[in-house]
């Protein structure tokens, strides 16, 4: 695996986590997803009713979120509200996301941005569907 860029000697990225959410509000979801947190979407496949039946948005420091129609058929649409951690690279990557929060509206500030005594840089809110979204510079242990 080449470290400098996540990816395996086929070319293909790393195996990563990928969370997966639902949201009752797709648009709204990606609205937050890209122009709030700084997610980029890469994949979306709905059906005729307009339903999500899967999307990707990647996130720029590596891995990123699953994401479909709450309500949908099958056990992913019965997926209620989930907690989803983003690490960020950078510090100043966290700050342009706070303030983009502030700006959004879709979001309750659960904890605004805060330097915790384990080293990470971080805020906590919870989106329009009850999502719970930490993005901080704590790598993990």
């Amino acid at each position: 695996m080449n470290e400098n860029n996540n990816q395996h000697s086929t070319g293909l990225p790393a195996p990563t986590v990928w969370p997966s959410i639902g949201f009752t509000d797709v648009d709204a979801g990606v609205d937050f997803l890209t122009r709030t947190l700084g997610f980029t979407v890469t994949a979306q496949y709905q059906d005729e009713d307009g339903t999500v039946e899967h999307a990707e948005a990647r996130w720029p420091d590596g891995g990123g979120v699953m994401f479909g129609s709450r309500g949908k058929t099958g056990a992913w649409g019965a997926l209620g509200p989930q907690g989803v951690y983003v690490v960020a690279a950078e510090s100043t990557t966290v700050d342009r996301a706070w303030s983009r929060v502030q700006e959004n509206g879709w979001a309750e500030v659960l904890e605004p941005l805060t330097d915790t005594d384990y080293g990470s840089h971080q805020f906590t809110v919870r989106d329009g569907d009850g999502n719970l979204w930490t993005m901080g510079t704590y790598r993990g242990a």
